[in-house]
């Protein structure tokens, strides 16, 4: 359904505020005026397809169960979709210990967790103000030194 992806910077700041079941309860990005634009990727989708089908597809990618949180953003050459899911994690729960601790704990629940969350998202270049001091909290509670060590004493303990 992709036929090619093309650099773009969120025309709305985002942050990590929201825990995701599909992420085994970790954190998650979502637009959140306390964070700031990041460098992503707008995926361009073969012609052709229907907007119902690309939002059911979205939907699924997104694991969300139904088109709520699911917005159009004005742009004149061409539609453009996002996934403006709410912050559902607590304003004490937002601090960069907090957010490592939920992630940590997330990892035990299978290879979709937090930790890989935010090392896929620091992988192709998202930097939120709290990105550096939520990894750092990561690696100080695990003992490691980057985030894809840090995932494999978490996922099989002795």
């Amino acid at each position: 359904m992709i036929d090619d992806r093309e650099p773009c910077r969120t025309p709305f700041p985002v942050e990590y505020g929201r825990k995701s079941a599909k992420w085994g309860g970790g954190p998650t990005l979502t637009i959140d005026s306390r964070g700031g634009p990041v460098e992503g990727e707008r995926l361009i989708l073969a012609a052709g397809l229907g907007l119902g089908e690309v939002i059911d597809v979205l939907t699924r990618r997104e694991g969300i169960p139904s088109a709520d949180g699911i917005i159009q953003i004005e742009n004149r050459s061409m539609t453009e979709l996002a996934c403006a899911l709410p912050l559902n994690l607590a304003d004490e729960d937002l601090s960069p210990g907090r957010l490592a601790a939920r992630a940590v704990s997330s990892v035990t629940t299978g290879p979709q967790n937090g930790v890989t969350y935010l090392r896929g998202a620091m992988e192709v270049g998202i930097r939120t103000p709290r990105t550096e001091r939520y990894a750092e909290e990561i690696l100080r509670a695990v003992g490691c030194e980057t985030l894809a060590e840090a995932e494999r004493p978490l996922a099989s303990p002795d």
